[in-house]
């Protein structure tokens, strides 16, 4: 169970939505963002009003149908036989997914994408000001980041020609830092002024690493932790929580039946899905680090057939990871040396979803403190560097970069001047009040850092509501009590997302396992987890 729960907590977060907001502040120089992906896809990139794949809302009446018809393999599953469980949840998922796959050629599938949201591009400039969505940069997120790049210098060129302005500021965030890598590495800086990585995976992400290699190695206790100190309303841990003892989460993931289920799940199902749908995705192999990479590589085109069907694709994936990715320092170091700004934004102050070695470390959920900034030391989740570590730091005059409540160091960051680190913010949270950060960075005159902007010190906390940014005291938290809110829908997050139907899917399977083991239609727990079946029969490829 322990593997299945983080691996669709996973899934529900790297696909959370990034939506722009309305901003204020403006600059004056245009700002290109370049954002992480959307909840939908339309299913023709050049119709608007052709409609949408939203995969991750289904209908209570349509959950309930998916269920209720594996209800009987469920059973055999439980006594020992899950082929029929394996195959039947199989096809139930994956015409959620399908839509987003890409072909042998790195291309959708079918008509899905989002041309069809891209605009002339006109100077928006008011008297000569700009604001942080101004030019959000029309990109399918799937594809090839070498690719995305020729649009984006396309996209660019068309900015500045409108605006009559020799330069730009771009932000990129999440999955949308590897596009922007890309363009550096194929076009240069000479036409960017500053540029903003805002929870980046600029050194991978462990988790989508992790996952993509099949390296689930777990700890029940981390485990135990995330599941416990989650903030976010995941359907899948309400339940969990309103049926489990609190100080029982590790009697929890040991329990037989649930724990199989998740199990056969994980071990027949997933991998299925991860090669055939994600594993097609150029896009998201520009997360996957160095530590990983090989091994991931390995896994999802392990069949020789596919391996030999997708060559185009590996053939993409690998030229970025070469070029791009074990560049990254390089390309940002040369753009540094002709003048660009370059700035950091990490989110933090959560446990990383328990898989892989790295799991307690300090992270947005799925990418570390130090892979974010490129270097920044941190102390393991729910402790501090320690009293050793931080005397040492003031002897070498580097205690002004320590966290005050001293759980990061950043002088080791790739940009110790030019980095800020925000706490209580997840993954794909980048609320109005970082915005503000963002403009207030871009709006300073000459090279902006950590020591300028009273307002903004280096370490941030972001308050519940995500109204507000202030200065971390020693406690690790703003120092003040925030105001109760009475709407519930200001401190909860629902997820979307095409991935949303599995979460909603697996909650459902919770509820079977429990009125079936309730009703006595499976009572021999030895038997639960031991498979006298043949595997499910491999997917076409």
């Amino acid at each position: 169970m322990k593997k299945i729960i983080s691996v669709l907590i996973v899934f529900s977060l790297i696909l959370s939505c990034f939506a722009p907001r309305a901003l204020a502040i403006k600059v004056s120089t245009p700002i290109v963002y370049i954002g992480g992906q959307p909840d939908t896809i339309y299913k023709d990139r050049n119709n608007k009003d052709g409609g949408t794949y939203n995969t991750g809302d289904l209908s209570e009446e349509e959950l309930n149908g998916i269920t209720s018809g594996l209800r009987s393999a469920l059973t055999k599953g439980l006594a020992g036989n899950w082929t029929d469980y394996c195959n039947g949840f199989y096809e139930a998922a994956l015409p959620y997914y399908e839509p987003l796959k890409l072909d042998e050629f790195g291309d959708p599938i079918n008509k899905t994408g989002y041309d069809c949201l891209k605009e002339e591009v006109v100077d928006k400039g008011i008297t000569g000001r700009y604001g942080m969505y101004d030019y959000t940069f029309v990109y399918d997120w799937r594809l090839d980041p070498l690719s995305n790049s020729d649009e984006l210098n396309t996209f660019i060129n068309q900015i500045l020609s409108a605006t009559k302005k020799s330069k730009v500021s771009v932000v990129a965030e999440g999955i949308g830092a590897g596009t922007l890598l890309a363009y550096l590495y194929q076009y240069g800086s000479s036409k960017i002024s500053e540029i903003v990585f805002v929870d980046a995976a600029l050194g991978g992400s462990e988790v989508i690493g992790a996952m993509f290699a099949d390296d689930m190695n777990m700890d029940a206790s981390q485990l135990a932790i995330f599941v416990a100190e989650a903030r976010r309303n995941i359907a899948l841990l309400q339940v969990v929580k309103q049926n489990v003892d609190p100080e029982n989460w590790e009697n929890l993931v040991s329990v037989k039946a649930v724990r199989a289920t998740y199990g056969k799940i994980y071990e027949n199902v997933i991998p299925r899905i991860m090669r055939e749908v994600f594993g097609t995705m150029p896009g998201y192999w520009s997360m996957v680090g160095d530590d990983y990479f090989d091994e991931a590589l390995d896994t999802v085109f392990a069949d020789y057939q596919y391996a030999y069907d997708y060559q185009a694709v590996i053939r993409m994936i690998t030229t970025y990871h070469d070029n791009v990715y074990k560049n990254t320092k390089s390309i940002l170091n040369q753009a540094k040396n002709k003048g660009v700004n370059l700035y950091f934004i990490a989110n933090y102050g959560f446990h990383m979803v328990p898989i892989g070695a790295a799991s307690d470390t300090q992270s947005d959920i799925n990418t570390s403190v130090t892979s974010q900034t490129l270097g920044a030391i941190t102390a393991a989740y729910n402790k501090t560097l320690g009293d050793a570590y931080i005397t040492k730091a003031k002897a070498n005059g580097e205690d002004m970069y320590i966290s005050p409540d001293g759980v990061i160091d950043a002088s080791t960051a790739f940009a110790k001047d030019h980095t800020w680190f925000v706490k209580n913010l997840e993954n794909g949270d980048k609320p109005a009040c970082v915005d503000d950060l963002i403009t207030a960075i871009f709006a300073f005159s000459g090279y902006t850092t950590v020591f300028d902007l009273e307002a903004y010190p280096q370490y941030l906390y972001c308050s519940d509501d995500q109204k507000d940014l202030s200065a971390i005291d020693e406690t690790g938290s703003s120092g003040y009590v925030e105001e109760q809110k009475e709407d519930a829908s200001v401190t909860t997050f629902t997820f979307t997302g095409f991935l949303g139907f599995i979460r909603d899917f697996i909650q459902q399977i919770v509820d079977l396992v429990t009125s079936l083991i309730r009703f006595g239609q499976t009572t021999d727990f030895e038997q639960i987890g031991n498979d006298t079946t043949t595997q499910p029969a491999a997917a076409n490829t």
